[in-house]
């Protein structure tokens, strides 16, 4: 902008206490943070271990419902993944996902070619009130193929579907968190090895 005379106008800004109420942002859900927090950490270890990748910008429904895409090297080939985050409730034990009801009792759960499993310690994902207490040092990771991470959760489900609660009726599986013993995970901890093998093995396929 200038003057009649070519000059510029240096224009200042209103200050702030002039323009009225300023609407701040609502309080973070943790529901929707820690998703986040999750396919962020997970973007990030990829990149850590060698694995190129990038977000799907939450735009799943064009990815395979994935969140990651991860390069082969063949502009043709992509690796789907999935991120699924939350803190276990049961000690001893892993956080899958949520269920969604009784179709998954016998569909697909995962369509992607991975499904990585973020837990975030309990206490943590309580206590913190996103201040920077939730850090790297809360998260644990488990790397799996999806054809693995879809038995792995329809074996858990029907487990739980199958045990009665102490009323003697059945459990409802919608919105239930699906857990699985952590010692049937031990061999999908930190395997991010297994992702970069696979994506150099499909940009050679």
């Amino acid at each position: 902008m200038a003057n009649h005379r070519g000059a510029p106008l240096l224009v200042t800004p209103e200050p702030l206490d002039e323009l009225g109420p300023v609407a701040l942002p609502a309080p973070f859900s943790k529901s929707r943070s820690h998703g986040r927090i999750g396919e962020a950490a997970v973007y990030a270890k990829c990149w850590m271990n060698g694995i190129a990748a990038y977000s799907t910008g939450g735009l799943r429904n064009n990815f395979a419902g994935s969140d990651l895409i991860v390069e082969t090297g063949d502009p043709r080939r992509k690796l789907w993944v999935q991120v699924k985050t939350g803190a276990p409730t049961l000690k001893g034990f892993v956080y899958l996902t949520q269920c969604a009801g009784e179709a998954d009792l016998t569909d697909q759960k995962f369509a992607a070619d991975f499904v990585v499993f973020v837990n975030l310690d309990l206490k943590t994902a309580k206590g913190h009130t996103h201040d920077g207490s939730l850090d790297f040092a809360a998260l644990s990771y488990y790397v799996v193929p999806a054809a693995a991470a879809n038995r792995i959760y329809r074996l858990a489900l029907k487990g739980w579907a199958n045990k009665p609660k102490r009323d003697g009726e059945r459990r409802k599986l919608t919105n239930m968190g699906v857990h699985v013993t952590a010692k049937k995970m031990v061999r999908y901890r930190d395997g991010w090895d297994r992702l970069k093998a696979l994506s150099k093995k499909a940009a050679s396929a």
